[in-house]
């Protein structure tokens, strides 16, 4: 398992950069284990993972150094809904809509099966606090994907297999940012 697990992790990080919804050592994605979570390791160069590039937190107690910042959103969505996995991405277009809306909802049909809406959160702090932690864990126990303003997105995964679940929320964070970049269209050409 661990083996098919470590595959996953490179691909999504392969993939999330080669898409551009990250930048070399940006993002974070994990993966639940029996005693926590599995999660790439603060800085690392994230299209180029190694199996030493991922770290196992608890989910009780401290982090263990070289654990990324985000890990304390990474737990609380663990603690307090289904997800199997979840990816945190900067995609650029829904980065830049989330500074004016106050939720995102997709234009195109792939966004609306998958997606339906996507919150804005607006907390204090947008990154590695308790306040953001809890934000994302409460709009991720009803939505799929949910966008910290002005910060990134993070998508969830729920298959039973932690590498499907991770390929899953991987897969939303694109439908994500292609229905992002359909609704930018819109509103520049359309009547939105």
């Amino acid at each position: 398992m661990l083996a098919r697990l470590y595959t996953a992790f490179r691909q999504v990080g392969e993939d999330l950069f080669a898409q551009r919804l990250i930048s070399a050592t940006a993002g974070n994605f994990s993966a639940r284990t029996k005693e926590g979570f599995l999660i790439t390791k603060s800085g690392v160069q994230k299209a180029r993972l190694t199996p030493e590039d991922l770290l196992e937190v608890p989910l009780e107690g401290p982090f263990p150094p070289g654990a990324s910042v985000e890990s304390i959103i990474h737990r609380e969505v663990y603690r307090r809904t289904d997800a199997m996995a979840l990816a945190h991405a900067h995609p650029r277009v829904a980065v830049a809509l989330s500074l004016s809306l106050e939720k995102l909802v997709p234009l195109d049909l792939e966004g609306q099966i998958y997606l339906k809406e996507v919150p804005v959160l607006s907390p204090k702090t947008t990154s590695a606090t308790e306040e953001a932690a809890l934000a994302v864990a409460e709009a991720l126990r009803h939505h799929p994907v949910c966008l910290l303003r002005g910060h990134g997105a993070f998508a969830k995964g729920t298959k039973e297999k932690p590498e499907e679940a991770l390929l899953e929320a991987y897969s939303l964070l694109t439908t994500l940012e292609e229905s992002a970049e359909v609704l930018l269209y819109h509103r520049l050409w359309g009547k939105g």
